[in-house]
């Protein structure tokens, strides 16, 4: 389910957006995939629908759905567009991360050493 963070400072619309982003790359969201409605999502998040329409034509221009006259939108992202954008939106998220992690003060070392950890772990858990 998709959620919004009324307290974050990322705007609603950049976080719906990111969110649908990341469950089309993942594949959570397969191409034909029908999303919900202008209506039906604004309600479900209780958000204004003009929210949901502007992410929804900013995903259609980006070429992640398209639109379908009186069906709605679907999943529009093709297999080999995939990898790409996974990678770019790795680096967008890496970006961000690594400038709140500067903004704190931490160093490079402090960094790859906590991601280090992290990752082993993530994946124990994950063998478990």
């Amino acid at each position: 389910m998709l959620k919004i963070d009324a307290g974050s400072a990322v705007p609603v619309y950049e976080q719906l957006k990111r969110q649908i982003k990341l469950r089309i790359v993942s594949g959570r969201y397969p191409s034909d995939h029908r999303m919900l409605s202008i209506r039906q999502l604004a309600s479900e998040l209780t958000i204004n629908p003009n929210t949901i329409a502007k992410v929804y034509r900013q995903l259609e221009g980006e070429g992640f759905l398209m639109s379908k006259t009186g069906s709605g939108f679907f999943v529009k992202l093709e297999k080999e567009q995939m990898g790409t954008t996974r990678r770019k939106l790795l680096a967008e998220l890496t970006d961000e991360f690594i400038s709140r992690v500067v903004e704190l003060g931490f160093t490079p070392d402090e960094l790859i050493n906590t991601l280090s950890e992290k990752l082993e772990r993530k994946s124990a858990d994950d063998q478990t």
